[in-house]
């Protein structure tokens, strides 16, 4: 990763975690990432899980009180269930130098992901990553013989632009229509060395476009620094992280529990200041649980 940008990046991270010490919290028991709002009411969507990491299905209004910057609220305008009932996807692989020894596995468990996908997705692309820019593999199209060898048979060559790739997907995302639920599912080791944009710029096309990041650890190492950003993207954006390429199948029955246990909160804000206002929802009995959402919003006009 170049360094003008891993400092971006721990900066942006580092606030949050500051914000998070300072309520007792972990910097990744949230998302870290913001949303816009430009009307008088908030809308927050999120999914609980519990001791287990199990999605819950049942919410009601006194299961969780929302801490909005410095204020409590536990007065809702609404609660439902969120109406997003199938996933528009985009598979992002990682075919750098650096994970060559890994990608002939993992192109093998994008292609039964496809597979799986195939009647339970809107859409299906796969993207690929290495050297000057991403390379559309298929779009819609990806369970044709054409498709399936391009992806059995790529290889590893050239440098990293992760940040880049995300941009480029969170792009095509962006084109989802209403009820359906855009999906980035990650393949990678975390590491970027040449894209031309920051990694705050990458957060913010995924929160731009609503996008959820799946991310899978082509690396797995703990404690490195391509894990914890991994990590904290997929959480920024209120998805997961996968720990090694081998718990891959377990990717997507997990997204589509979380569909199936998301909710949507509505409420009107405590301060209409402009700006960022910092988010968090917590349990009020069941301490068990956990509230996967962002962590923040910015009200009123903002220039990133």
């Amino acid at each position: 990763m170049r360094s003008g940008q891993h400092r971006g990046f721990s900066a942006f991270v580092l606030f949050f975690v500051l914000r998070s010490a300072a309520h007792g919290a972990s910097p990744y028991d949230s998302a870290l990432t913001t949303y816009h709002s430009t009307v008088a009411e908030v809308r927050v969507i999120f999914f609980a899980t519990d001791e287990a990491n199990h999605a819950v299905s049942t919410i009601n209004r006194d299961d969780f009180a929302i801490v909005d910057g410095d204020l409590v609220i536990r007065q809702f305008r609404s609660l439902a269930r969120s109406e997003e009932t199938a996933i528009r996807e985009v598979i992002l692989i990682d075919s750098s130098q650096s994970v060559a020894a890994r990608l002939p596995a993992t192109m093998q468990e994008v292609n039964r992901m496809v597979s799986q996908c195939l009647f339970a997705c809107e859409s299906v692309s796969a993207v690929s990553f290495s050297g000057s820019q991403p390379v559309l593999l298929c779009d819609g199209n990806c369970r044709t013989s054409t498709a399936i060898q391009k992806l059995l048979s790529a290889t590893a060559s050239g440098t990293t632009p992760l940040f880049d790739a995300i941009a480029y997907s969170a792009s095509l995302l962006s084109r989802h229509a209403s009820g359906v639920r855009p999906v980035l599912i990650l393949f990678s080791d975390g590491d970027d060395t040449i894209s031309r944009i920051p990694a705050s710029d990458a957060f913010q096309s995924l929160t731009d476009s609503g996008v959820l990041l799946y991310a899978i650890d082509m690396d797995g190492s703990r404690g490195s620094s391509g894990s914890a950003l991994l990590r904290a993207m997929a959480e920024a954006s209120g998805g997961r992280y996968f720990s090694s390429v081998q718990k891959a199948p377990a990717v997507l029955p997990q997204i589509f529990e979380d569909m199936r246990s998301s909710w949507v909160v509505t409420y009107a804000p405590p301060d209409m200041t402009s700006g960022f206002h910092s988010l968090r929802i917590l349990p009020k009995h069941n301490l068990n649980l956990r509230f996967h959402c962002r962590s923040g919003y910015y009200y009123g006009s903002h220039t990133p």
